[in-house]
């Protein structure tokens, strides 16, 4: 469905888009994304459709895909969303954010089916999985910047923010697992204990 959705995304809007934003002698920037999109489209779906994920964590999924549309494709101010600045914060910076949340989430995922314990430092390897992720988009986007000339990837500074903004977000996983173990401990003393509630 997501390779659908790409391709259609790409033939109706993102191919003009792209020529409107970077001009036609950077179309082969364009191909570089898409075929990486599109490759990382297939190899998820080969290695992981016989996993069950609920539709709950499939739907955040469809959010960060879309934020990423969204990104490229709503005209704010006659500037990409990409391009705009949220509470002094590029958007771009969010939607690394909520990927990298979303990332972790799959990962624990993973880790459940696999029946491998959240405990201890594998919290650590699921962070450092979705950094490890978003390193291989930036790399990525290396190697745009150093084959593709007038590319519109932003230099150095703007990889590390990338990354940063992809920490933050698998830190706020670590967050949510802990705010979550928190409050199913506190129902849990408060079935054992009916009357400590009051």
């Amino acid at each position: 469905m997501n390779a659908l959705l790409f391709l259609m995304m790409c033939v109706f809007v993102y191919y003009s888009r792209f020529v409107a934003y970077r001009g036609a002698a950077n179309i082969h920037e364009f191909f570089v994304y898409a075929l990486a999109i599109l490759l990382a489209i297939l190899f998820l779906w080969l290695h992981f459709r016989r996993y069950s994920f609920g539709p709950g964590l499939l739907l955040m999924v469809q959010l960060g895909i879309l934020m990423h549309f969204a990104g490229a494709f709503v005209r704010v101010d006659d500037h990409r969303l990409y391009d705009e600045f949220l509470l002094g914060i590029r958007y771009d910076k969010y939607v690394h954010l909520v990927n990298a949340f979303v990332s972790a989430l799959l990962v624990r995922q993973l880790f459940i089916l696999r029946r491998i314990s959240l405990a201890g430092i594998n919290r650590l390897f699921v962070v450092l999985t979705v950094l490890g992720l978003g390193a291989l988009v930036e790399i990525v986007e290396y190697l745009v910047v150093n084959t593709v000339r007038n590319n519109g990837v932003g230099g150095y500074d703007n990889n590390m923010q990338d990354l940063i903004a992809n920490m933050f977000g698998a830190t706020l996983f670590l967050v949510y697992l802990a705010v979550r173990e928190r409050l199913a401990s506190r129902e849990a003393r408060d079935r054992s204990f009916p009357d400590a509630a009051d």
